[in-house]
């Protein structure tokens, strides 16, 4: 999948040890054009967001139901501070919302 994929999910599943349904985000990008790159990536988890509070994700994925929600970005490259400091933001947003956050770079 790709960053400029907006509109799709870029994988889910199960996550057996924490019992919770996870959507991975995954980001390929490099980070030449950083401003680009984290406005790409706000507006893919603005949409990972809207289909986990629309429901869609109970239809879309009927073994999501009843169980808690964690975003999970896998980044491959290394990301500046600029995405660390967004990132903290992102974390807070999404624990408020009632979801885990989590991200892995490498």
């Amino acid at each position: 999948m790709s960053l400029y994929d907006t509109n799709t999910i870029d994988a889910i599943g199960i996550d057996k040890e924490k019992g919770c349904a996870t959507l991975a985000l995954i980001d390929s990008e490099d980070w030449v054009k950083e401003e680009q790159h984290l406005l790409l990536l706000q507006e893919k988890l603005n949409s990972y967001m809207s289909f986990i509070e629309s429901g869609e994700i109970n239809t879309s994925y009927r073994e999501a139901e009843g169980k808690d929600i964690e975003i999970v970005i896998h980044f491959k490259n290394d990301i500046p501070q600029s995405c660390i400091d967004f990132l903290v933001s992102v974390k807070e947003i999404i624990k408020d919302a009632g979801f885990m956050f989590s991200y892995y770079v490498g």
